[in-house]
This record gives structure tokens, sequence and C-alpha cells, in this order.
């Protein structure tokens, strides 16, 4: 990340946990597991814990249900057009530049 520019991403592990990092201007603000949202870390854990909730994020004060494993994708999309004020559409991401990269780790 630059300099004043946000970012937030949809962490999907092939071990079944979806994380969410939001960053901006080159500090993590916020991460978390969409499944277990009572264990936050970022400089602004705190931040969006309504948000949070609205999107069917699990937190283990409350009755506990599956519902939020199976809704980590959309849950994920909707939070980052909360963040970022950018609606996810087929059409923006069949029409968008995707630039990936990679490099060595050692």
């Amino acid at each position: 990340m630059c300099a004043g520019t946000r970012g937030v991403s949809h962490l999907a592990g092939v071990n079944g946990r979806d994380g969410f990092p939001w960053t901006e201007d080159t500090v993590a603000r916020l991460r978390f597991d969409l499944g277990v949202a009572d264990r936050r870390w970022g400089t602004s854990p705190d931040e969006l814990p309504d948000a949070m909730h609205d999107i069917g994020s699990q937190f283990w004060e409350e009755e506990t249900y599956d519902a939020a494993e199976h809704l980590a994708t959309q849950a994920a999309f909707a939070l980052a057009e909360h963040v970022t004020g950018v609606r996810m559409t087929p059409e923006l991401l069949r029409d968008a530049d995707l630039v990936g990269g990679s490099t060595e780790i050692g």
C-alpha cells in the first residue's frame, strides 16, 4: 500500500478461514476473521463493530450460529463497500484491470 491510499480485501484461505484486512495510508487499520469478529487487531479494531454486526459477522457474546461461515464472501463485499464507498458489481469485476505479482521469500 502506498501513502494516501485505502485498501481492503477478502482472503479466503484453504483452511476455511476468511480474513478481512483494511489498510489505509500504509497502516493496518483492521484485520479479523469474518467468522470470529471478536478477535480483531490493527490500529482501529473497534471502529466498525456495528457495520460488522450488520453484515452478519459472528460475535461470541451473542448466541452462536453458523450463518457467518456461509456468508463470508457476501459479508466481505458488504464491509468493503462500507469502508470504501465502492460497490463491487459483476460488471466492475468483469471489466476491471486486475494486476498481480509475486516475489521470492527468503
